[in-house]
C-alpha cells in the first residue's frame, strides 16, 4: 500500500474563509456567521483608520504640489519668455530665406506653368493633324524621340 496524500492532514495549509472587508463603505456580506464577532469589529475600525490616514497623506502631497507649482512659477514664466524671444530671433533670422524660397519658387512655378500650356498645346496641334490625315481619332501621339540619357541594353560604341 502506498501512502496518499491526505487533504486533511496537518502539513497541507488549510483555506482561510474569514474574509473582512477593508473598506468601510464596502457591503458587510461576509458577517452572516456568528453576528457580532470581534474580527469584523478590529477590520472595520482598521478600515477607518486606514482610510483617514490615506486622506491625510493625499492632502499632504496636495499642499506639497501647490506649494511647489507656487514657487516653481517665477522660473516657469522666466522660461516661456526666453523661449518665446529664441523663436522670435529664429522668425527673423528665417524670414529673409524664406522670402528667397517663395520668390524661387513663383518664378519656378510660373515657368512650370508656361511650358505645360506650350506642351498641351503642341498635343492638341498633333491631334489635329492626326486627325486630318485620316489617323484614327484615339490613336496615341508617336513616342518623343530618344535624348539618349536612357539605360541602354547593350554595350555602346565609344
Amino acid at each position: 500500500m502506498t501512502n496518499q496524500p491526505n487533504p486533511t492532514s496537518p502539513d497541507e495549509p488549510t483555506p482561510d474563509e474569514s474574509f473582512t472587508w477593508t473598506d468601510e463603505n464596502a457591503p458587510h456580506a461576509e458577517q452572516t456567521g456568528s453576528g457580532g464577532d470581534s474580527t469584523s469589529d478590529a477590520s472595520g475600525h482598521a478600515g477607518a483608520s486606514a482610510g483617514t490616514t490615506a486622506t491625510a497623506i493625499l492632502e499632504s502631497i496636495r499642499d506639497a504640489v501647490d506649494d511647489l507649482a507656487e514657487r516653481a512659477s517665477p522660473t516657469v514664466r522666466e522660461f516661456s519668455a526666453r523661449a518665446a524671444e529664441f523663436a522670435a530671433d529664429a522668425a527673423d533670422k528665417a524670414a529673409p530665406y524664406v522670402k528667397r524660397a517663395g520668390d524661387a519658387t513663383a518664378d519656378a512655378s510660373g515657368k512650370l506653368a508656361s511650358k505645360s500650356r506650350s506642351w498641351a498645346a503642341d498635343i492638341r496641334a498633333s491631334l489635329e493633324t492626326h486627325d486630318a490625315n485620316g489617323s484614327a481619332a484615339g490613336s496615341p501621339p508617336p513616342p518623343a524621340p530618344d535624348a539618349g540619357s536612357g539605360p541602354s541594353d547593350g554595350p555602346t560604341a565609344v
